[in-house]
C-alpha cells in the first residue's frame, strides 16, 4: 500500500455530500478530486495514485474506469456491504471476480468475529493495479483486462 506521506493525487467517486469514511481520509492526497457516480470519469489515463470509491458506486464499469485513471502503481480502496443471510452485498469471492482482471487484492478488512450475523457488516477492500508485467496473459478470446483489445 502507498505510504500516506507519498500520496499526491486521489480521486473520490460517488460519496454523497463529500462525506468520506474515516478509514479513507488519510489517503486523500494533497491534490484530491471528487466526482459523483458517472459512467466515464472525466480525466485522462494515469492521473491518480489512489481512487477511493463508495460502495454504491462499485460496478464493473466503475472499476474499469478506476483502472484507467490510476497510475501504474495506483491503489483502489472501497467499502461494500458484506453478503450475509440478513444483508445483501458482496462476498469476498464476489469482490475478487469483480476486480481480478485489473487489480490484485492487497487487503480485505472484515468486522470482528463477534459481529458475525449482525446487520451492517462492511468489507473494506484495498487493491493494487496490475501492471503489464504482473498480468498473466490474454484471455482466451485475445482480450486484455476488462475487455480491452490488444493493438497488434
Amino acid at each position: 500500500m502507498p505510504r500516506l506521506d507519498e500520496v499526491r493525487t486521489s480521486l473520490e467517486v460517488g460519496f454523497p455530500n463529500a462525506i468520506l469514511p474515516e478509514r479513507f481520509a488519510a489517503y486523500r492526497g494533497k491534490a484530491n478530486r471528487a466526482i459523483p457516480l458517472m459512467a466515464e470519469f472525466p480525466y485522462e489515463d494515469a492521473q491518480f495514485e489512489v481512487v477511493l470509491m463508495d460502495g454504491a458506486a462499485v460496478s464493473r464499469a466503475s472499476i474499469r474506469e478506476a483502472h484507467r485513471v490510476l497510475k501504474p502503481s495506483g491503489h483502489l480502496f472501497f467499502i461494500v456491504p458484506e453478503k450475509t443471510r440478513r444483508q445483501a452485498g458482496l462476498s469476498v469471492p464476489d469482490v475478487y471476480s469483480l476486480i481480478r482482471d485489473g487489480f490484485d487484492i492487497v487487503d480485505v478488512e472484515r468486522p470482528a468475529w463477534w459481529r458475525f450475523g449482525v446487520s451492517g457488516r462492511m468489507l473494506t477492500i484495498s487493491a493494487r493495479k496490475k501492471t503489464w508485467k504482473t498480468y498473466k496473459g490474454l484471455a482466451h478470446d485475445g482480450t486484455l483486462p476488462f475487455g480491452f483489445r490488444s493493438r497488434s
